[in-house]
């Protein structure tokens, strides 16, 4: 199944992350496609992709990655499936 993906919010410690780059992350996040057979996989995917560390709590349908080349900000993402 191929999955898309949608940024719901950004967390990052104030004034650490310039909104260029939260628009940046947001913008790369969403136009990423990956093919995997389940919710969790796709989140494992995205995490790499973006060399990022996927949160404990995932489920299939959201998730939280940290992204340390980006003063460790968290990023909370919504899956959407793709036609």
């Amino acid at each position: 199944m191929k999955y898309g993906f949608e940024v719901e919010a950004i967390q990052a410690k104030k004034g650490t992350l310039p909104r260029e780059e939260r628009n940046d992350i947001t913008a790369y996040i969403t136009t990423v496609k990956v093919e995997a057979e389940e919710g969790k996989k796709a989140f494992r995917k995205l995490a790499t992709r973006v060399n990022g560390r996927l949160s404990r709590d995932c489920t299939e349908r959201a998730a939280t990655i940290t992204l340390p080349d980006y003063s460790s900000c968290q990023v909370m993402v919504r899956l959407k499936i793709e036609a």
